[in-house]
């Protein structure tokens, strides 16, 4: 009987310090590790850069954002060394290894020992070229506990359909052509009245022009590519005549001069065919799927950590 009763208490005390123990992980639980605040050099550095980058001045949102956006590497760096993805990387290693070779240390170890030596010395913490790479394996680790939702053939159509405007594909010409500089028009207008019955061959026409940097043929191109290469003056002449395919065109003025046109070839402008567009609909719709999946696994990353900005 004493026996059963001591073991009962002992079995009661065991219950009521486990009770105990529960309720105090909730009134006072194991403090969060704690990322920021940033250091106010490498916030002035991140403004700096990004100032340059854009030509103003950054607005108080955009700073805040930036933040964010720097502590939530900090918080993903911190997770890939919890998971050690530093000690298993075959990337890192190599870095590490080149590290302690470049500063001529351990000379004497095998490769392996040197990776072991720079671990110890903690080298991957303070390397930007490795930091990066956990930063990415900590975002793949998030993607593979919470993938991306998968695409279905009706997804794809939907996205087509309500987009229809982006597979619209421009006129494209392919042509070739014989320049003049502006002081040369009188030649110009000379080898424009030969063109035809005197002079068949292009190559031949070639020969009374002047040098053109970007070249004498054009495959396919569209009118914006064309304004790169000719000017937006050029387009506007060149479009504004009736196109003669297997003809010369008439003299056209561009900012350099003046062109003689062999005109070759125009696809008519069209609407690309879902076959035609599903390659790229299923390249953007799983960037766009990625992108949302680990922007909710970061959101709740964020729960486990102790953030100041």
């Amino acid at each position: 009987m004493i026996q059963k009763l001591l073991q009962s208490r002992a079995l009661g005390f065991l219950v009521l310090g486990a009770i105990f123990y529960a309720a105090s992980q909730v009134v006072f639980p194991e403090p969060k590790p704690t990322i920021g605040p940033l250091a106010e050099t490498r916030v002035q550095a991140l403004v700096d850069e990004w100032q340059a980058l854009m030509g103003r001045k950054m607005t108080d949102s955009e700073l805040r954002g930036l933040l964010v956006a720097e502590l939530d590497r900090d918080i993903l760096f911190a997770k890939a060394l919890e998971l050690e993805l530093h000690v298993i990387d075959p990337v890192i290693a190599q870095r590490l290894l080149r590290n302690v070779e470049f500063l001529g240390l351990y000379a004497e170890q095998s490769d392996a020992e040197k990776i072991q030596s720079a671990l110890a010395m903690r080298m991957h913490l303070g390397d930007e070229v490795v930091k990066r790479r956990l930063i990415q394996l900590a975002e793949e680790w998030l993607l593979l506990h919470s993938p991306p939702k998968s695409l279905s053939d009706q997804d794809i159509r939907d996205y087509y359909s309500n987009n229809q405007a982006q597979f619209w594909t421009p006129e494209r010409y392919t042509f070739s052509h014989v320049f003049f500089p502006r002081e040369r028009e009188a030649d110009m207008r000379q080898l424009a009245a030969k063109l035809g019955t005197e002079i068949q061959d292009f190559d031949q026409a070639l020969n009374y022009g002047a040098p053109f940097l970007p070249g004498y043929h054009f495959t396919r191109q569209t009118a914006e590519q064309l304004a790169r290469q000719f000017g937006a003056g050029f387009v506007s002449n060149f479009l504004a005549l009736p196109p003669r395919v297997g003809e010369w065109q008439s003299p056209i003025a561009s900012t350099f001069g003046w062109h003689l046109v062999w005109l070759q070839e125009v696809e008519t402008g069209r609407t690309l065919s879902l076959e035609e567009a599903q390659k790229d609909i299923v390249a953007t719709l799983q960037r766009e799927r990625r992108d949302k999946a680990l922007s909710d696994a970061k959101a709740v990353l964020r729960q486990d950590y102790e953030i100041i900005l």
